[in-house]
């Protein structure tokens, strides 16, 4: 089974349109997105749309869920909130219709997909998390593997349970808004063994592509709307 993941593409539809055509030949089996669909950029109708379009599952990301607050409101009285003004009564509808997470099987492998971590979209599941922690995650919604964004920072880590089996994080890093040091748009192609049973820590298997998209553009974008400025630099340093 090999799985795309995206997350966090904050209305950055030119790095979506890439990263989809990216995935396409990839040959996936299936697309998931983690969220944070809006936010940052000037394109949220068109992020929507598209992942309408390729009825890609998703789950509310923080931004997401905040879109739908600030319209509920009528709140957008700061630089930063017209972000989420543009985006579309039917889109802000869609985005309101999105689960907290998603649970799945395959091959014998139980998943879980959150935006932050599976107790909130606002948590922050970074790779050093203590092993604890990550150990406790796994055991309270009884999966293998727990699949993240939210950090914009993409990684992989194994660790090895008192009863020999293995435990996944992945965290798929960002499509529209990299915050690694690498503006290049990213996603994670999960490829999970059809014989996997959670005692080989090869059964799951991760890679991370990064793909150019026309980053001049989109700051320029930015730069000519009434968002922020820093928005723009954000892209190009990566941060």
């Amino acid at each position: 089974m090999k799985i795309a993941i995206i997350s966090d593409i904050h209305a950055n539809f030119p790095a979506l349109e890439e990263t989809l055509k990216s995935i396409q030949e990839n040959d996936v089996d299936v697309i998931y997105c983690l969220g944070d669909l809006v936010g940052y950029n000037i394109w949220p109708n068109a992020v929507i749309s598209e992942i309408k379009k390729h009825k890609i599952p998703t789950i509310a990301g923080n931004h997401d869920v905040k879109a739908v607050e600030l319209h509920k409101m009528k709140s957008f009285e700061t630089s930063s909130s017209i972000a989420y003004q543009m985006i579309a009564k039917e889109n802000v509808d869609f985005l309101e219709t999105l689960p907290a997470n998603i649970k799945l099987e395959f091959n014998n492998m139980n998943m879980i997909l959150v935006h932050g971590s599976p107790y909130s979209n606002t948590e922050y599941l970074h790779e050093d998390r203590e092993e604890r922690d990550i150990i406790n995650m796994h055991e309270d919604t009884k999966t293998n593997i727990i699949v993240c964004g939210h950090t914009h920072i993409p990684y992989h880590r194994v660790i090895k349970n008192q009863n020999n089996s293995f435990y996944h994080v992945i965290n798929a890093g960002s499509v529209g808004k990299p915050k690694d040091g690498n503006p290049k748009s990213c996603y994670a192609l999960i490829t999970i063994d059809k014989n996997a049973n959670g005692y080989d820590k090869d059964d799951v298997k991760v890679k991370f592509i990064r793909v150019k998209y026309d980053i001049q553009k989109v700051t320029e974008a930015i730069l000519n709307s009434d968002l922020p400025e820093v928005y723009a630099s954000m892209l190009k340093r990566a941060y």
